[in-house]
């Protein structure tokens, strides 16, 4: 009997999934309007609405 392991390349993530994956990390956006949201991504929805703990805005 042989056992297969399955790797994923980040590079072939969809988008969605790799947003999945950072689900308690700290992360930092930058927005196009230049203001910046750091903290840690709790999670998100269908419409990309997102949740963060101990977030920070900053303006550029």
């Amino acid at each position: 009997m042989s056992s297969t392991t399955t790797f994923t390349n980040p590079s072939q993530l969809l988008p969605l999934e790799l947003v999945d994956k950072c689900i308690g990390s700290r992360i930092h956006i930058i927005m196009k309007n230049d203001k910046e949201i750091v903290g840690v991504l709790l999670g998100f929805d269908d419409y990309f609405s997102t949740s963060f703990h101990y977030t920070d805005q900053q303006l550029l």
